[in-house]
């Protein structure tokens, strides 16, 4: 059989190496606990629909809420509607291919995705623009 000598060097060792394990087993817990709960919010998001959230609405979201197009809005209007406002206020007008213009188009695209029972399709592209305060400062500043 063999001795097995106790120092204390060794026995600070042995101790740090059963926290370190005990720290890790209870992040790897805590880590599956916290993924569980976000697929189970994923899917009650899936299966209810984005139903929009609390955003401070801007006047030329809202217009466009309200275009007489409603469902039948696309990209390009949306743009000109907000091309429109930026002149009127002496802004530049949106670049083809600028950041702001390919995010909106994410938006319109994806409108009829959205799930938000009772709105149209340019109140779903208003309420898109809302959520994304980068989107909206883009369009509006």
């Amino acid at each position: 059989m063999v001795a097995v000598r106790r120092t204390p060097l060794a026995l600070a060792v042995a101790a740090l190496a059963a926290v370190v394990c005990l720290r890790s087993a209870a992040f790897v817990a805590g880590r599956t606990a916290q993924s569980a709960a976000l697929r189970a919010g994923r899917v009650a998001v899936a299966a209810d629909g984005n139903m929009g959230g609390d955003f401070w609405a801007h006047p030329w979201a809202e217009d466009l809420s309200k275009s007489p197009k409603a469902d039948n809005i696309e990209f390009d209007d949306v743009v000109a509607h907000f091309n429109a406002l930026r002149e009127k206020e002496g802004m530049d007008t949106l670049q083809p291919g600028s950041s702001p213009l390919v995010i909106l188009e994410g938006i319109v695209l994806n409108s009829g995705l959205s799930g938000q029972p009772g709105m149209n399709k340019a109140q779903r592209i208003a309420d898109g623009i809302q959520a994304s305060s980068f989107l909206l400062s883009e369009l509006t500043e």
